[in-house]
């Protein structure tokens, strides 16, 4: 239309015989026309840089909405979690506890580790809000900061819990095997004390010296056990303090019950007590024993010493007797002055016969009932 006012302006100046409009310089019809694609190129420029701006608006709440969403379900799933890591639980539990709370955390770090990936979108979203420039971009970067000093907490103590979740079962694991090898050794070693125990207040009955000198070496063969058997006793015992060291040096706060045995230290010291205690009963009761037997061989030896004497003496004077009733001559006065002399001399000779009935009453009190010299 400008074009066309300005060739009708040219065409009517020429029919009036004036000059041709000459515009003042940049003002030509060109010019105009110049200017005017220019200012729809710029215009095209600023619809595109518009476009541009909204795409990037869109992008950057794209982004900034992803980064909020995967931001709150790291923070919801990560709540509370420091505060497991740092339980120590695992101070009061036993083996089988640990062992079940060493696969809890075994899981656990299988989750955390399903979670780096999650993780590392946020870090990545982050540095691209602020590449973009994003109006928030500080609050991203303190969210984002807080997530990932807390991730790098979890890392730092779930190594640490794994660390001291691996040595408690470690710990454990010894005191188990110590226990074992206590229960192993304890309860043979209870048996042997019982036995003994028994074997020194068992009765026992001897008649004669050789048997009770047989007693009397035994119980000195069983005394010359005892300081093997006392040192068996302090090494059991020694087993359980080594097991109070390990809990105290670590801080196993746990009461460790022996699952292997019921025997406890004090069982063991109150039966070995009780064999020490034993002990010299029993060689009382055998030096008596063997007092008494000396005792009934004196008599043994007396009572025979006599009867070996008045027994062939009687059957001597049996034998005479009985010979002289067969060939006895004479008239009856002489017989019965023999016989009278025979009476004599059997009454003369009766103090003999009293003190071995004497000796033998002293048998009979002692309870002999044999004696090998007569």
């Amino acid at each position: 239309q400008l074009e066309i006012n300005f060739n009708t302006l040219q065409t009517k100046l020429r029919i009036s015989n004036r000059p041709a409009y000459m515009p003042s310089e940049g003002k030509m019809v060109s010019d105009i026309a110049s200017a005017w694609q220019r200012l729809e190129q710029v215009e095209k420029g600023y619809e595109e840089w518009l476009l541009s701006a909204i795409r990037r608006l869109e992008r950057l709440e794209h982004l900034a909405e992803k980064f909020r969403q995967k931001a709150t379900t790291q923070e919801i799933w990560s709540h509370g979690r420091d505060q497991t890591l740092v339980q120590k639980d695992y101070e009061s539990a036993t083996l089988t506890d640990v062992r079940a709370l060493l696969r809890k955390h075994e899981a656990f770090e299988s989750d955390l580790a399903a979670h780096q990936d999650r993780v590392e979108q946020i870090a990545a979203i982050a540095q691209e809000l602020n590449e973009l420039d994003y109006h928030n971009a500080a609050g991203i970067n303190e969210r984002c900061q807080k997530i990932c000093d807390k991730w790098d907490s979890f890392g730092t103590l779930t190594q640490k819990r794994r660390e001291a979740l691996e040595r408690t079962e470690k710990l454990l694991e010894t005191i188990d095997q110590l226990f074992l090898e206590y229960a192993k050794r304890a309860s043979p070693f209870i048996n042997w004390v019982e036995g003994a125990m028994e074997d020194l207040q068992d009765m026992f009955i001897v008649h004669s010296i050789e048997e009770i000198q047989n007693l009397v070496a035994a119980h000195e063969q069983f005394k010359a056990t005892l300081p093997e058997a006392d040192s068996e006793r302090q090494a059991i015992l020694g087993i359980l303090n080594e097991v109070q060291k390990i809990m105290q040096t670590y801080g196993i706060l746990t009461s460790v019950a022996n699952p292997y045995t019921t025997i406890s230290c004090e069982e063991i010291n109150a039966k070995w007590a009780r064999v020490k205690q034993l002990v010299p009963q029993r060689d009382s009761a055998l030096q008596e024993e063997v007092v008494r037997q000396h005792s009934n061989e004196r008599l043994r030896r007396q009572f025979a010493s006599q009867a070996n004497v008045v027994g062939p003496w009687i059957q001597h004077k049996m034998e005479a007797i009985g010979q002289s009733s067969i060939e006895m001559s004479g008239n009856l006065e002489d017989q019965m002055n023999q016989l009278k002399q025979c009476e004599e001399v059997i009454i003369n000779y009766k103090p003999n016969v009293d003190k071995l009935e004497g000796e033998h009453q002293l048998i009979q009190e002692a309870l002999i009932f044999d004696n090998k010299h007569t």
